[in-house]
């Protein structure tokens, strides 16, 4: 009966350790790989910095909209810009416009008004139209 009574006596003295050991193994465990743990604080943190850099870029974006936009106003709408955009984006343009093609792999340079002939061509740019007289408005 002695060695049933050791048994006892050293089970309730490491009852209490056993037990405080599993709480603090728990709390631990839930405070790092939980909900609201730590590894989820780090995974927030990350996608919060994803969320701001789109948030600047979209504030960008507006900027520039908002700016374009207050340029179309009637108090302040400038014709010639809004000339540009109806061209730009619809593909229109003028009887009297010229156009001219550009070779990207080719230096730009203006043409010599002295220098070249009327017919001849301007060093690297191409005309679609021919000169013109211009219009009397």
């Amino acid at each position: 009966m002695s060695m049933q009574r050791d048994i006892t006596r050293r089970l309730r003295q490491i009852a209490p350790q056993i037990f405080w050991g599993c709480l603090v193994s728990y709390f631990a465990f839930h405070a790092v790989q939980g909900d609201r743990g730590v590894v989820a604080w780090l995974q927030m943190r990350q996608q919060l910095a994803q969320l701001d850099q789109q948030l600047d870029a979209a504030q960008h974006e507006r900027m520039i909209l908002e700016r374009q936009v207050a340029l179309m106003r009637p108090q302040s709408l400038d014709p010639d810009m809004l000339d540009e955009q109806v061209r730009r984006v619809l593909g229109y343009t003028d009887a009297r416009d010229r156009v001219e093609f550009y070779d990207s792999d080719a230096r730009m340079r203006a043409p010599a008004l002295d220098d070249a002939a009327p017919d001849a061509p301007a060093g690297d740019v191409l005309d679609v139209l021919p000169p013109q007289e211009p219009v009397a408005r």
